[in-house]
């Protein structure tokens, strides 16, 4: 059974009901917490090594430009390269190595896709888990401390620009100052959450007497980074203020606390209606937002891996799992033919070829200022309807989709069902997922005579930075023919022309998705290792589930379980974390089995549906967590192309610390201890990033320990770093995870006797 995290939640008390504010808190308490019981009781001893990023930074760079980056983690000793999504992104120098950090030159093409790009680091331990880099079109400028008062603001001597920043601590705030004419406009956009930093801040515009002009803290319901857009009214200096949330409690971030901070004039699209359009057909959409007079093309390209930034589990947006193309020459793109626009709104008609791969692609809008991106759009392969052109004799059969939007508050939206006893019915909605900034959907099903018959408010539950899922999904079977209605409305029964949604119907069975952890699977030839598979039920799904493996490489055993039907997936007691259930499996891999990557398929089906005809199988996929392990929340993910195991040559040396933190004032010295395994007295044990000023020397060196001592002259360099103990054995690295070292300042008693 999978650790419920319940002894968490009483630790804030069970408080029946969170607001946000206070959700915030549990939220942090809860994700400070994680980290020590994922790596203390979920991972088995053999993928404790397995390598691990935490950050980038910066965390992206222009187009057509190279940037030194550091990449911090866990065991990246044995780095060999850094793998993009595509060949637009290029590893083209390493500077330096360490189990915690891995620092290099990246180098992007001038015409890379503009946003977020997958990357991980391959080792000779095997993959490490993937991050973001994000691809800009405005010059980088990178953040120089201290700038966390107006007095010691950093300038930003041109715009537009992107300011590649951290905040580090929760102490840490970052102000940047610039100067204006009247007349411009101007918009800041804090990327951080949705672009591979775990980051939460608030942002206030300051004039040149620091008075504040404008703020933003959360940019909608469902996306917590802030936005603003200003039209300054007189020349001058003005000053942006980035503060972090970190709630009463002083909760921190954590090292992955980089953002890009995009200053520029670009049009801005809030929504687009309809959300979607079918392949084959010409399509109409309308783009709302700011400044959109200036937009000069509109286009969509398909959405890359790296851009599903509302996916959850479970997930009801069209997802595809398979690698992006090579390059952006390769990446599907349709152009949209404007018809008309004003400073608010754009008509773009889009003929899509039917040739086009159904499924997201993204909204792009090119101006003299720059491109903007915008929000998703879905391509499919069935019958589109609006309000006014859904058959009155309402839905029978086929799958359908109706493009809606709540003009009023208050409104639902209705609409009639041909319903037939035994026939299963799905309603599900696609609204915040696409982009839209606050609609909250609610399904309601009710009969002839009114009566509710089934309610669906969100597919899973979740808020801000926890991402859950608030657009809907319902199932029902009915148990005799007749006429239902189908009502859709908003959470709280809020309207007006932005609420728009996508409200598909289809004859289907609630059923189930399988994801697996770790995201990359490593193994040593002649060992063993686990992977997890883990039960994601769609409401109303109640079987037992059989799971198993499919193309193992020859000497590997298949293996095979079941997942019983009293194993839900279900919110916990206190409704702040989701109970999962799991299989874990134990792989075993013969030492004949070359080194390599081997691609696993895991499927799974009701108990007993393998026999039956035209049964589809379910699939398990992999993604990319930003966060901890899936037994707490629904972090944001992004769907990887697929499961596979590494094979690697084994390698049984081992070193690890008695402590993951150490204090050291200067001019003192403190003793850190090692735990060994396989590792040769003569070996030589080093310690790096090492702050300046601090040294350390062996003290003993015994079968299965070693003790160092680390000094720290009496004017080392202040503050804290991540150290770490590594020994290298056959051209392979043994190293222990990053140790936090704060060097503080000697008591005024031991300075002056110094000085004297």
């Amino acid at each position: 059974m999978p650790l419920h995290f319940s002894k968490m939640s009483d630790i804030q008390g069970r408080a029946q009901v969170l607001q946000h504010s206070q959700m915030k808190i549990l939220c942090m308490v809860l994700c400070g917490l994680l980290g020590f019981v994922v790596s203390s009781q979920l991972a088995p001893a053999e993928e404790l090594h397995s390598p691990k990023i935490v950050r980038i930074y910066p965390l992206g760079g222009q187009k057509g430009t190279s940037v030194t980056v550091e990449i911090l983690g866990e065991f990246l000793s044995n780095a060999q390269s850094v793998e993009f999504d595509c060949n637009d992104i290029v590893w083209a120098k390493t500077l330096s190595t360490s189990s915690g950090k891995l620092s290099g030159t990246v180098s992007i093409a001038s015409d890379a896709a503009l946003g977020s790009h997958l990357f991980r680091i391959s080792t000779l331990d095997g993959p490490s888990t993937s991050a973001l880099f994000n691809v800009g079109q405005f010059p980088s400028l990178p953040e120089i401390e201290p700038n966390d008062r107006p007095e010691h603001a950093q300038l930003i001597p041109d715009l537009p620009a992107e300011v590649q920043g951290r905040l580090d601590g929760s102490a840490d705030i970052d102000i940047y100052g610039f100067r204006v004419h009247a007349g411009e406009r101007w918009t800041f956009d804090f990327r951080s959450i949705e672009y591979g930093s775990s980051v939460e801040a608030k942002m206030t515009l300051l004039d040149a007497r620091a008075n504040r002009v404008a703020f933003s803290d959360d940019r909608d319901d469902f996306d917590e980074t802030p936005f603003l857009e200003h039209l300054f009214a007189a020349d001058g200096t003005y000053y942006i203020k980035l503060d972090q949330y970190r709630g009463p409690r002083g909760f921190n971030f954590g090292k992955n606390c980089a953002y890009i901070l995009r200053v520029s004039a670009l049009p801005y699209i809030n929504y687009a209606f309809p959300f979607g359009a079918r392949v084959g057909q010409t399509a109409k959409l309308r783009l709302c937002g700011t400044a959109l007079e200036k937009l000069e093309k509109v286009y969509m390209t398909e959405l890359r891996e790296a851009e599903y930034t509302r996916m959850t589990h479970p997930y009801t947006m069209p997802i595809h799992f398979r690698p992006d193309p090579s390059t952006n020459h390769n990446l599907g793109r349709i152009d949209g033919t404007i018809v008309s626009r004003t400073s608010d709104h754009v008509e773009v008609l889009f003929a899509v070829p039917a040739e086009t791969p159904t499924g997201l692609w993204l909204l792009w809008a090119e101006s003299p200022q720059g491109v903007s991106d915008g929000v998703k759009i879905e391509l499919t392969d069935v019958n589109e309807y609006d309000e006014a052109t859904f058959p009155r004799k309402g839905w029978t059969a086929s799958n359908v989709v109706i493009n809606g939007s709540l003009q009023h508050p208050g409104e639902p939206d209705s609409y009639q069902i041909g319903a037939l006893a035994g026939q299963p019915l799905h309603f599900w909605t696609l609204a915040a997922q696409l982009g839209a900034s606050h609609l909250d959907t609610v399904l309601e099903l009710t009969d002839a005579s009114g009566k509710k018959l089934a309610e669906n408010d969100d597919v899973v539950a979740g808020q801000g930075t926890l991402i859950g899922n608030p657009d809907s999904s319902l199932f029902y079977t009915p148990s005799i023919d007749g006429p239902l209605t189908l009502h859709i409305k908003d959470r709280l029964r809020r309207g007006g022309p932005g609420y728009v949604y996508r409200l598909k119907i289809a004859s289907e069975k609630p059923s189930f998705q399988l994801v697996t952890t770790p995201e990359n699977f490593t193994v040593s030839r002649g060992g063993s290792a686990e992977i997890k598979v883990h039960l994601i039920r769609e409401a109303g799904f109640d079987d037992e589930v059989s799971v198993w493996f499919d193309g193992m490489p020859a000497g590997v055993a298949t293996p095979r379980d079941k997942f019983r039907a009293d194993q839900r997936f279900e919110p916990n007691a206190d409704g702040a974390d989701m109970i999962i259930p799991e299989i874990a499996f134990r792989i075993v891999v013969p030492e004949s089995l070359q080194t390599g990557t081997y691609p696993l398929h895991i499927q799974g089906s009701p108990d007993g549906a393998e026999a039956s005809s035209g049964y589809q199988f379910v699939q398990a996929q992999t993604t990319m967590i930003l966060g901890p392990i899936l037994d707490a929340w629904n972090f944001i993910r992004r769907p990887l192309p697929g499961i596979s195991m590494t094979v690697t040559e084994p390698f049984d040396a081992r070193i690890s610390a008695d402590q993951g933190e150490m204090d050291l004032r200067q001019g003192s010295a403190a003793t850190l201890d090692l735990k060994t395994e396989n590792i040769l007295q003569d070996s030589r044990v080093q310690v790096t990033n090492l702050p300046a000023g601090v040294s350390y020397r062996l003290t003993s060196h015994e079968t299965d320990r070693v003790t160092l001592s680390l000094e720290a002259a009496p004017d080392a360099t202040l503050g804290v770093s991540d150290i770490s103990a590594e020994v290298n054995i056959r051209n392979r690295w043994a190293s222990t995870r990053p140790i936090k070292l704060t060097v503080s300042p000697a008591p005024e008693s031991s300075r002056e006797r110094s000085e004297q």
